[in-house]
């Protein structure tokens, strides 16, 4: 299945000027402790180029009986990174027994590049969140916030994973701060897992998430 289309709309103000958000979800409703959510790089859709996130959530359910939630990630301003992924968040907290059928839940997280950087920085701030899985994180976004936020996780597992062409790979040794952090180079992969490495991105999330 696709997954159930909805829309998260909510108001940000700054200065004096209110600005009306709006973000698109899919869910994938399960009888699972477990939700997987998808957080793509900036601008990213639910779905993803060529589908590959409802892919991804197909998968993930078929094999796992995980419930799934899909999110789009448009850019909003250049002060709010963080707000689409929040806002998901308190979505999943807020409406766990109707997507899982269950009071409380622990939440994993695929995300990647801009998505992956801001996860990386606010993911401690989750106790919900159990494990991560942060491909190609952009961390020209702030990298000392990303190594603080991993420090400061307390979850089962963080996966940090480039490919060895993607501009940020040159920053993999910094992030290898926490014992329970393990890197993955993905030989001949760029930013975006274009060609045939997309489907080591489509296996990620059941190496590293479902493992």
């Amino acid at each position: 299945m696709s997954g159930k289309y909805s829309k998260i709309e909510w108001q940000e103000t700054m200065n004096g000027v209110t600005i009306v958000c709006s973000l698109d979800i899919a869910i994938h409703p399960a009888d699972s402790k477990v939700v997987l959510l998808t957080v793509p790089g900036v601008d990213g859709s639910v779905d993803g180029f060529e589908d590959k996130y409802v892919k991804i959530a197909e998968s993930i359910q078929e094999k796992y009986s995980a419930a799934i939630v899909r999110m789009a990630n448009p850019f909003i301003t250049s002060y709010h990174w963080e707000s689409n992924i929040r806002q998901s968040l308190n979505y999943i907290i807020e409406n766990t027994e109707e997507i899982t059928g269950h009071k409380d839940a622990e939440i994993r997280i695929m995300a990647h590049s801009a998505g992956a950087a801001i996860v990386a920085q606010i993911a401690w701030e989750y106790p919900e969140i159990t494990r991560i899985l942060l491909i190609n994180p952009a961390t020209k976004l702030g990298i000392d916030k990303i190594k603080y936020g991993l420090s400061e996780f307390e979850g089962n597992k963080i996966t940090v994973m480039f490919g060895s062409e993607d501009p940020s790979v040159g920053d993999v040794n910094e992030l290898s701060i926490a014992d329970r952090l393990r890197t993955v180079i993905c030989n001949g992969a760029d930013h975006h897992f274009s060609g045939d490495a997309i489907e080591k991105f489509t296996q990620a999330p059941h190496l590293y998430l479902f493992d």
